[in-house]
């Protein structure tokens, strides 16, 4: 998968399961702050995110990863389906 099919789909997730409007979804965008997404929404993203990129459901990995590009990188580079 390219870089912008991940974000694509990470903002289909985001829309449809979350309901945050795509133009928010940008590279820079953060979760907490910009897209308004508490620690319950973060697990959910997470579990989310993993079912559909093929990778194990572990909220450590992504403990770091408070922006949109920084989930985007890290799918690109663990993902199995791609």
């Amino acid at each position: 998968m390219t870089q912008e099919q991940v974000l694509s789909r990470l903002k289909e997730i985001l829309q449809a399961d979350f309901r945050i409007p795509a133009d928010k979804v940008t590279p820079q965008a953060t979760f907490r702050g910009d897209l308004g997404m508490d620690s319950l929404d973060a697990v959910d993203l997470i579990y989310l995110v993993s079912r559909e990129f093929g990778l194990k459901p572990d909220v450590d990995a992504f403990r770091d990863l408070d922006t949109v590009q920084k989930v985007v990188a890290h799918l690109l580079a663990n993902a199995k389906n791609g």
